[in-house]
Parts: C-alpha cells; sequence; structure tokens
C-alpha cells in the first residue's frame, strides 16, 4: 500500500507538467477602456480587434468562442458588428445577431467571398514573405533543380531572357520559382544548421521540358546566375486569417535573424525563429520575446555573470517551415536584438 501511495502522489507531482497549458478566466483580462460594442472596419485585424478589449491579445480564442456550426467561424469582416457579453465562461464577443435568450449562437449564412475576411495582422508587411520566402534543406544546388546557364550569348541574364535548367520534370507551360542559396539558419544553442535562407530572384516559365529544360524569365529582382535553384511555384493562396493565440505547450527559442538585416528590431519588424513545425509551432502562435542582455564582469568574484533579461515585445508566427518559422513583431517595449529568446507567454 505505502509504494501504491507513493507513485501515486508521484504522479499527481507530475500532472500540472504533463496537462497542456489552457486559459483560465483571469487570463482573459478585459481592457477598462474597452466598447461593448465595436463594429469592424476596412485595415482592421484580428490583433487590433482583440486588443480593444483584452489586455493580452493572443487570448482572443478564448473571447470569441468560435461557433463550430458557422463554416470558418474564426473570420470576420469589415461592417461586423461585435458585442461584449457576460457568460457563465466569462466574457465572450459575439456578432449582433449571434446570442439569443439561451445564450447559445445560431448558424448563419454568409455570402462574402473569405479573401475579404478581417486578416490576423497586418498583410502589408508580411506580403512579400506569403509569396516568396522559402527556407532551403541544403546548400548544395545538386540537391535541387538548378540553372546551368543562360540559353542565349546574355552578359546579364534578366526578365525576358531564356536558361537552361537542370533535374526538373516541369513541362511547358508551368511556373519555376527562382532562388539563391544564402546564408544557413543556425541554432544558436547547439550550432545545427535549422535551413538556408532561399534569396528569391524570379521565376521562370518552362518552353521546353526536357534535360536541361528550356525556361523563358518571366519576372526578375536580380541578375540569374548559374546554379540558382528551381523550386515550383506554389500558387494557393497563403493563409492570413489564423487566429492569434499562445502555445497550450510550454515553447522556447530563439530569433535567429532579421530580415532587413539590422541589428535592432522594432514593432512589425520580419523575424526568424529558431523553432518550427517539427517543434510544435502553428500558424498564429503568439510568443513573448525575453531580451538576452550581454554577461557582464564581477570583479569582486572575478566572473562573467549572466543579468536576467526583460520582456521586450511579442511576436506572431505567420510563416511555417519545418525546422524554422517567420514572426512580425506585434508589440516592442523595448529594442530586441538577434539570439534574444521566444517563450510561451
Amino acid at each position: 500500500m505505502t509504494r501504491l501511495y507513493r507513485s501515486l502522489i508521484a504522479v499527481l507531482a507530475l500532472l500540472p507538467l504533463l496537462m497542456p497549458l489552457h486559459a483560465s478566466a483571469d487570463d482573459l483580462q478585459l481592457r477598462p477602456d474597452r466598447p461593448d460594442v465595436y463594429v469592424v472596419v476596412r485595415g482592421d485585424t484580428l490583433w487590433d480587434i482583440s486588443g480593444r478589449f483584452l489586455t493580452k491579445p493572443w487570448y482572443w480564442p478564448q473571447l470569441w468562442g468560435a461557433n463550430p456550426q458557422i463554416a470558418n467561424p474564426h473570420l470576420i469582416y469589415p461592417g461586423d458588428r461585435l458585442r461584449l457579453v457576460m457568460t457563465a465562461d466569462g466574457p465572450r464577443l459575439m456578432r449582433d445577431g449571434q446570442g439569443h435568450g439561451s445564450g447559445g449562437v445560431s448558424p448563419q449564412v454568409r455570402a462574402t467571398p473569405i479573401d475579404t475576411a478581417v486578416p490576423a495582422i497586418p498583410l502589408e508587411h508580411i506580403q512579400a514573405f506569403l509569396e516568396e520566402a522559402v527556407v532551403l534543406h541544403s546548400n548544395r544546388a545538386a540537391d535541387f533543380a538548378y540553372v546551368a546557364s543562360a540559353a542565349d550569348e546574355h552578359i546579364a541574364v534578366g526578365a525576358g531572357d531564356r536558361v537552361y535548367g537542370r533535374r526538373t520534370a516541369a513541362q511547358p507551360g508551368e511556373s519555376l520559382d527562382i532562388f539563391r542559396i544564402g546564408d544557413a539558419y543556425r541554432d544558436p544553442e547547439s550550432g545545427e544548421a535549422l535551413g538556408y535562407n532561399g534569396l528569391f530572384i524570379g521565376r521562370g516559365s518552362v518552353q521546353r521540358a526536357g534535360d536541361p529544360a528550356t525556361l523563358s524569365v518571366a519576372k526578375a529582382r536580380r541578375e540569374v546566375l548559374a546554379g540558382d535553384v528551381l523550386i515550383p511555384t506554389d500558387d494557393s493562396p497563403m493563409k492570413a486569417s489564423y487566429m492569434p493565440h499562445a502555445p497550450t505547450t510550454p515553447l522556447r527559442g530563439h530569433i535567429i535573424s532579421v530580415v532587413d538585416g539590422v541589428s535592432q528590431i522594432g514593432q512589425y519588424s520580419v523575424v526568424v525563429l529558431s523553432r518550427g513545425q517539427r517543434d510544435g509551432v502553428e500558424l498564429g502562435h503568439v510568443l513573448q520575446v525575453q531580451q538576452v542582455p550581454s554577461p557582464i564582469d564581477d570583479p569582486v568574484a572575478r566572473q562573467r555573470v549572466q543579468p536576467p533579461g526583460d520582456p521586450a515585445g511579442t511576436v506572431m508566427v505567420f510563416r511555417l517551415f519545418e525546422r524554422v518559422s517567420y514572426a512580425l513583431v506585434m508589440t516592442a517595449n523595448r529594442p530586441m536584438h538577434v539570439l534574444d529568446e521566444v517563450t510561451t507567454p
């Protein structure tokens, strides 16, 4: 009996570590200046709307309480009238016309196209990364389809010129994006390469299949070079209507790159995180940025000491790869830097 009792105590002690993190009623802290009713306007984002009501906008899913009976229940549109109501489970935000006497939500028919829905974050800051960002698994051009040479006698290859591509099965009329293999994204703790930045060069269309295939360069941001890699163009619409939410399990990683290359990072900067899909990162995940200050010298103990960091802001993941992710800085209370930590808020 004593052994069984001890085993039970051990299991109970582990339960808090095994259970996922969920928002409690205390987490849904309403802003004191919140409105009772808000009409969505064009240009709003889910982050903006959530921030009008909550001190922690990443608890939007708990405030919204999406209705499973409605197709795409998380989508909100300009003109929607949102009302804050108090329920037995805490505050909830509903569209006018959803709530009934029982506090339930009724299905609604909407003919509005999905692409007019309010996005999670400002699209103007991330559009290029939704369409043209890629993380490559190798830094060897031979591991991909690639540009072998110019097809015509041009010193510089740009839009309107032709190139020969190797190792591609693309057929005439199909589109291939052209990327240049860039720097490695590395885990700052292990030094492991998590992937390689793919620098978007342009886009080509296959004129003649084969090995080599002949491509016409339809668009070029930079000169196309031999060794640039060819990736099939992804024409599927990139998802931008996900909900901002906190991870349900502890996550920890680092900022490993900032897209514009500056050392300091502010609001609406795009950063690369050292965690990706395999680590449980999801689109819409909101993470807290924790400053990692430089070590200090203790002259008395003659030691290098790591001072504690301070919360610096929040980022939201908008593009997901296997081992890294792209995130947009939503709030910046202090300057952020490459190698600052990101954690579950």
